[in-house]
């Protein structure tokens, strides 16, 4: 694929349910409705569609990679993104450009200025897992990667990746003071309360408070 001046390649995978993208009618709708840059399978029994998508940026890809196979596949429903917002000392390695052994060595402040960000699990006791987008931050601020790291993809994948498993686990809670609860999780304000509200019992954002939104930001709402 040729490259324009100002758009680049960007890489991920979509995962998702519904019907089956490869059975032929659904793989050739994919195909015409512009999703020939991906390659889909199923893994562990989840289908999913690996994107090598040309944009100006890793925003616009995800944007028409979801939009084009939403269109495409009716009742497809993305579930989850990759790269994975958790990440093991090795995918830090791997991702940052550097070694596994120097990720230790900064993890454990035998190297760099120190405040590398805390693991939040543990697989075993040997394997920890990090947040991806906190060690994405503090490697860009403090000129640790050996290759260009996008923080604000890893921002932007978490999130999404969070509203996925918002959208789940929300249609099982029943109790309005159960919605409320984690509506309250997602900030104080009133336009976050109602925002986050609409999207718990699926009504979905209003014009007028996208709008507050787009003008104020998130943190101010």
């Amino acid at each position: 694929m040729s490259t324009n001046v100002n758009t680049q390649v960007h890489s991920f995978t979509l995962f998702f349910d519904g019907a089956s993208v490869l059975e032929d009618v659904q793989f050739d709708a994919l195909h015409e409705e512009g999703c020939d840059d991906a390659l889909f399978g199923a893994r562990d029994g989840v289908q999913y569609g690996a994107f090598d998508r040309e944009a100006g940026s890793f925003s616009e890809a995800l944007a028409s990679a979801i939009h084009d196979v939403t269109a495409a596949v009716p009742g497809l429903r993305v579930i989850r993104i990759e790269p994975d917002e958790l990440v093991t000392m090795a995918a830090i390695a791997e991702r940052g450009g550097i070694s596994r052994e120097y990720v230790r060595l900064l993890s454990n402040t035998e190297r760099g200025p120190g405040g590398f960000p805390a693991p939040v699990a543990r697989v075993d006791k040997k394997t920890r897992l990090w947040y991806w987008p906190d060690v994405a931050h503090w490697l860009i601020e403090h000129r640790k990667s050996k290759v260009a790291v996008d923080a604000h993809a890893a921002d932007l994948v978490a999130a999404m990746n969070a509203a996925y498993e918002l959208r789940e686990h929300a249609t099982h809670l029943d109790s309005p003071s159960d919605l409320l609860l984690v509506a309250q999780a997602l900030g104080d304000g009133p336009l976050r309360k109602r925002l986050a509200m609409r999207l718990l019992t699926g009504e979905g954002i209003d014009a007028d408070a996208l709008a507050e939104v787009r003008r104020d930001g998130w943190t101010r709402a």
